[in-house]
Formats: structure tokens, sequence, C-alpha cells
């Protein structure tokens, strides 16, 4: 059923020259015009009204008249159309995060697509860094701006160290703002590694696991960096948990093997095998987390020796200052015909004790180290063989 009108309904219809009070038919005949309501009818005339909302038409153009709103626009083209008497101010959207974000990808796909021309790569990872930074500085306290410089600067690293701080950086900042992320987490791991910063490496990696606490990548790297810093028992622990974690039999038989190669070393020093261990879960506290708003560019380069790394293999967490020679743990391999082999290790004295285990070929050999010296140790056998033997060996001080 039709409501009936408000007194202000009818105030607004009379004012327009409709009597409420003659029938619709009344109304459409023919009115005699004075010259004061004729000007208002050329530009005026109702359409519909609902609930104090009046409908108008300007010359051809549709407006809300109401008690609070005397006009509204679709877009700033209607603004010709207006009588002299009507203004309207037009609003600037503000720009969103997403927007300069967007902005800084597009760049850097480009840039990943253009390195064989090192001026225009430049030209268009700047661009990207300069969106970042924008997105950083209007939205200073949303991580995604720094995560997003900090996965530039990183793509850069491999071939430009020196943008190792800055990424780490940025990264904490982004840590700082949003902890539940295992995606910052695992890039942290991946940076620290690059850095050789093992406690950090290990400390992001195992907060990366509590995020993500049903991903085998995650305790696969977490492992592989336990045996780089011959933590053996740890990396033991650790393979026992991946191994609930893994339905695929071939992945399952390669961390069988290594898990029960890890078993053999730790045997041998029973004193390491009944360590329990807590893992670090905090980062070290001296980390730098003020946040740095402003970001370096990349400058022209006199060579060309930019390469700027695909998202996909940025993420291998590799301690990459740490190599046989300087880890406390690894792999070697005895070659067919050789009696012995010589390592050097920069962790090795005279005191230290060496653990080694066959982890390949060499059946029933009885593989030991046969000596230790400053900065090296030999391994070999009685005899020479006629195959391979690869083993691990482990260091303990």
């Amino acid at each position: 059923m039709a409501q009936p009108l408000t007194s202000d309904q009818i105030n607004q219809l009379e004012s327009l020259g409709i009597d409420v009070k003659k029938s619709p038919t009344e109304n459409l005949k023919p009115k005699k015009l004075t010259s004061e309501n004729r000007n208002l009818k050329s530009k005026v005339f109702p359409l519909l009204s609902i609930s104090g909302l009046t409908i108008l038409s300007f010359s051809g153009l549709l407006l809300l008249k109401s008690k609070t709103n005397n006009s509204a626009l679709q877009n700033s083209s209607d603004i010709r159309n207006l009588p002299s008497d009507i203004s309207v101010t037009p609003t600037q959207v503000p720009k969103s995060i997403q927007h300069y974000l967007l902005t800084s990808q597009q760049y850097f796909s480009q840039a990943l697509q253009s390195q064989k021309d090192q001026t225009s790569t430049i030209d268009l990872l700047n661009n990207s860094i300069l969106a970042a930074t924008s997105a950083i500085k209007e939205f200073p306290k949303d991580y995604r701006g720094y995560l997003q410089r900090a996965q530039i600067y990183q793509s850069l690293v491999d071939s430009k160290p020196e943008f190792l701080s800055q990424a780490i950086s940025d990264l904490n900042t982004s840590y700082k703002l949003n902890s539940n992320s295992s995606e910052i987490t695992h890039l942290l791991a991946s940076l620290y590694a690059k850095k050789g910063d093992i406690q950090n490496t290990l400390a992001f990696l195992n907060q990366t696991i509590i995020i993500e606490p049903t991903k085998a990548q995650n305790f696969y790297d977490l492992a592989k960096i336990q045996q780089q810093a011959g933590l053996l028992p740890q990396a033991l622990q650790t393979y026992n948990q991946l191994l609930t974690l893994v339905s695929d039999s071939t992945q399952k038989t390669q961390i069988t093997s290594e898990k029960l190669a890890l078993e053999k070393l730790v045997a041998q020093n029973p004193s390491q095998s009944n360590i329990t261990t807590t893992p670090t879960t905090s980062p070290s506290t001296n980390i730098d987390t003020t946040p740095n708003l402003d970001s370096p560019l990349i400058q022209a380069l006199a060579d060309s020796s930019l390469i700027v790394a695909a998202p996909e293999t940025e993420n291998k967490v590799e301690i990459s200052n740490q190599t046989e020679s300087n880890s406390l743990a690894g792999n070697s391999t005895l070659s067919s015909g050789q009696k012995q082999i010589v390592i050097t290790n920069t962790n090795i004295s005279s005191t230290s004790q060496v653990y080694v285990t066959i982890t390949k070929g060499g059946k029933n050999q009885n593989l030991q180290v046969l000596s230790k010296s400053n900065k090296s140790f030999t391994v070999g056998l009685d005899s020479p063989i006629n195959e391979d033997i690869e083993f691990k060996w482990w260091i303990i001080n």
C-alpha cells in the first residue's frame, strides 16, 4: 500500500506547481504560466519523491535533492551541464598501498625480463625501489612495503653483496610489524645464511617451523643447516620430525639414509648422543630493527655484473661462507684406488675428536681417521679398493 505524503513532500510538490489536492489527471492539464514559474519549469521537472528525497531534472541532468544534500554528481564531466548557480569541488582519491606495491612489482618484473640491457634494468629496478619506498613512507606501519623492498634487494645480493645489509634491515622491520609471517622468517633465515650468521639462521628457521609446523621443507632446511654447523644430534631430531611429514617413497628413502649416517656418527660419541636440545627460537638481541624510510638506489655500473635473481631461486637456505674447510661437519669422497685423503679444516687441532661414517660404497670396509694435526686430518683405509667411498665426517672440540 502506498504511504501518505509527508508535509515536507507536499511542500516540495506544491513549490513545483503541483496541487496535491487535485487528481493526477487534473495536474496534467495545461496551466497558465507566470513569467516567474515559466523559467523554473524550463529547467526543473519532478520525476519521483521517496521518503523526503526528490529526484529532479536540470536540463536533462539527474540530481538528488533532499534536506541535507542539494546535489550529487556521478562524475566530473557532469559539471559542464550544471546551471551557473551550482558549483562542485572535485575530491582527489588517495592512493592505497596496493597501488604502490603493484607498481613496484610491475617494474621488478620488467627488470627480470630486460637483463641484457643493463641501463634499462637499473632504471627499472630503481623505479621498483622508489615505488616500494613510497609505500613505506605513506604507510610506515604496514609490513608489506618493507617486505617488497627487501625482496628487491635480496634479488641483487648474489652479484652485489653490498645490498645484503639493506635487505636484512628491511626484513627485520617487516618482521617487527608482522612476526606471524612464515614468508618473512624464511627469507630472514636465507639472508642470514648468506651472511654466515648461523645463530640467526637457526633462530629464524625454528620460527618458521613454529608458524608453519606441517611443511616438510622447513624441517629439511633446518636439518641441513644443523649438519653444516656440526650440530648432528639436533639434526637427527629434526630428521625424525621430518620423516613423519613425508609421504613420497623416494624422498623418505633419501631422508632415512641421511638419518642412518647421522646415527652412526652420533653413536661414536655417546656423550653427544645424550644431549637434549632446546631449539634456538629467538633472534639475536643485537639486530637493528630501526625503520629505514629511505633506501639506496642502484648506481650505473662500469661492468655488466648485475644479475637479478628470479624469486623462485632466492629462498635457498645455505650458509654461504661455510665450506668443508671451516665447517664442523661435512661430506667427502675417497676416490677409487686411493688409500687416504687429507681434509683441511680450520677447526681441527691435535686435541679434536673426528668421527667418520661411510654413506655410499666401501661395503665392509673399515674407514678411519688415520691422523690429526693443526688445520687438517687424514681419513683412509688399510689398502685401496676399486670404488669410490663417500663418507660423512664430524669434528668435536
